[in-house]
């Protein structure tokens, strides 16, 4: 019985177990949080940009660190829009990564109004190499040499060859596309005192003979019976007419002269003012030959 009480009491007397303290509860977040940043923010590659949209950021509002020689940083960063988040501000950035490897965006950074303090949260961007891990520096360009770069010299001489070969050609060709369109222009189409120009002249010269009379003849009367309405008129009958017409009788009365009376005036005589009257008349033979 002694036993049994004093194991009792042994009960009743030890400490109880301490509840968890706020110092407990506080380790929880912490380690969720660490593991959280322990995530990047963004993958890209070196010279590719990336954007980051709706990335919170404690703090104050951020901008942006100026960056004297671009060729030398490890990034360019530009802050595109800001927008109230909380107590502090939520980002949409634009990064252009210039290095490879683990970039710190927060150390890129800085309060937008001077002599504001920050402390600056670890936001990781994975940075990947685009050459191989083997290669450290880009491959040689293969610059051709310059007489493989498409003959430029050469294809500038040959054009100013073909150029001006074209040119005389056309120069050429031109005079003698003119020549042919002035021979091939076609004459003015024969007169009837075109016709009549060499029967009166060798009647005037006394050359005339029978066949060539007949033909003058002929070439008159037909003429001057259709002009005068006289071709149901007797020869002799309408030759008297003529004789008497102011436009046909002078050639018909010099023509007499000379067939009946050779050599008499002959050289005093205009053939062009006789042979008038019949300028404008074509030559009825003209489309036999």
């Amino acid at each position: 019985m002694m036993i049994v009480t004093t194991a009792l009491l042994g009960a009743l007397l030890a400490p109880s177990p301490a509840p968890p303290g706020p110092r407990a509860e506080a380790l929880a977040p912490a380690a969720v949080s660490a593991a959280a940043q322990a995530e990047p923010i963004a993958r890209t590659s070196v010279g590719m940009r990336v954007r980051i949209e709706e990335q919170p950021i404690p703090g104050p509002r951020l901008q942006a660190k100026p960056v004297a020689d671009p060729g030398r940083a490890d990034a360019i960063v530009r802050v595109l829009n800001v927008f109230p988040h909380g107590s502090g501000w939520r980002y949409n950035l634009e990064v252009t990564p210039l290095v490879e490897g683990t970039l710190d965006l927060g150390a890129l950074l800085e309060p937008a109004e001077a002599g504001a303090t920050w402390d600056a949260p670890v936001l990781e961007i994975e940075v990947e190499a685009l050459l191989p891990e083997d290669v450290v520096e880009p491959n040689d360009l293969d610059v051709p040499a310059p007489d493989e770069v498409g003959g430029y010299g050469t294809g500038m001489t040959i054009l100013g060859i073909l150029w001006a070969a074209g040119l005389v050609a056309l120069v050429t060709v031109g005079r003698r596309g003119g020549g042919a369109a002035e021979s091939a222009r076609p004459e003015a189409p024969l007169t009837l005192a075109d016709r009549l120009a060499p029967l009166v002249d060798r009647a005037r010269s006394g050359e005339l003979d029978a066949s060539q009379q007949a033909e003058l003849e002929r070439l008159l009367l037909a003429h001057w019976r259709e002009r005068r309405n006289l071709s149901a008129t007797p020869v002799a009958e309408a030759v008297a007419s003529l004789r008497a017409d102011e436009d046909a009788g002078p050639l018909f009365l010099q023509l007499e002269r000379w067939l009946h009376r050779p050599g008499s005036e002959g050289d005093a005589v205009d053939l062009e003012a006789l042979l008038a009257p019949y300028r404008g008349t074509p030559d009825p033979g003209g489309d036999q030959g």
